[in-house]
C-alpha cells in the first residue's frame, strides 16, 4: 500500500515524508493536493486528510 500511495503522490507532482503510521505529502498547489487525495481515496481504504497544499494518509 505504501508504494501505491507514494506513486500516486509523485504522479501528482508532490513529494512525501513517511513517519510511523503516516505518509505526509506536500504540493505546490492546493488543487494538486485535492486531486491526489481523491485518487488515493479511490484506490486505498485509508483515512486521507487535506489541509491547503498538504495531505496526510494514515496507514
Amino acid at each position: 500500500m505504501n508504494n501505491l500511495v507514494t506513486q500516486l503522490i509523485h504522479a501528482c507532482n508532490g513529494y512525501h515524508y513517511e513517519s510511523v503510521g503516516i505518509i505526509s505529502a506536500f504540493f505546490n498547489d492546493p488543487y494538486q493536493a485535492q486531486d491526489c487525495a481523491r485518487q488515493i481515496r479511490s484506490r486505498v481504504d485509508s483515512i486521507v486528510e487535506v489541509c491547503g497544499c498538504q495531505l496526510a494518509v494514515w496507514l
